[in-house]
């Protein structure tokens, strides 16, 4: 009852956070799945280009295509 020894969860919550990119980029490292990178930033592409597409920048989006 008197041993004050951090357990491993008080540990972890002493350890710098990382964000939530951070956390991204070291799953693709650790487990080597480095083809997710260009399937994200297409997802990301159309995304913005959806969210684009309804502002007052549609005009001009559409004459890109």
């Amino acid at each position: 009852m008197g041993d004050n020894k951090p357990n491993s969860f008080e540990e972890a919550n002493q350890a710098k956070q990382s964000s939530l990119v951070g956390e991204f980029i070291a799953l693709l490292k650790q487990n080597k799945k480095y083809w997710l990178i260009p399937l994200l930033l297409v997802l990301l592409g159309l995304g913005t280009l959806i969210i684009l597409g309804s502002t007052a920048a549609a005009p001009f989006i559409y004459t890109l295509f």
